[in-house]
């Protein structure tokens, strides 16, 4: 019999922190996500920030986090498809990818930061 992937709600829950499990005990940069997720969401309740703020700092830092997690899944996806193969091409994808976790890491920590300290 075969296994329904997306048989009921719990079973696709257990796959999600399946694969957030699998990528923080894998990847040094999902680890350093949480680390700044936690940091920061600590500075906002240090500065006595309601707990809105707080928590809208805590939703803003997960934005890298998931851009993160999309990066890294594509790099493993190009990495099995290809292998160890050097293409101009590869190395630009895996650029933009990265990219595009930089471009998330400024714009959430800067309006977090800006949560914090100036709202």
């Amino acid at each position: 019999m075969p296994i329904e992937k997306n048989s009921n709600l719990y079973n696709k829950i257990g796959y999600s922190l399946n694969g957030l499990c699998s990528a923080f005990f894998s990847e040094r940069a999902i680890r350093n996500e949480f680390i700044s997720l936690i940091f920061m969401t600590l500075l906002s309740l240090i500065y006595n920030r309601d707990i809105l703020k707080s928590l809208c700092v805590m939703l803003l830092c997960t934005i890298p986090l998931m851009i993160e997690l999309i990066n890294t899944s594509a790099e493993i996806i190009i990495d099995l498809m290809l292998g160890s193969v050097y293409r101009e091409e590869i190395r630009v994808a895996k650029d933009m990818l990265s990219c595009a976790v930089f471009f998330s890491l400024c714009i959430s920590y800067g309006m977090s930061l800006l949560v914090i300290f100036y709202f």
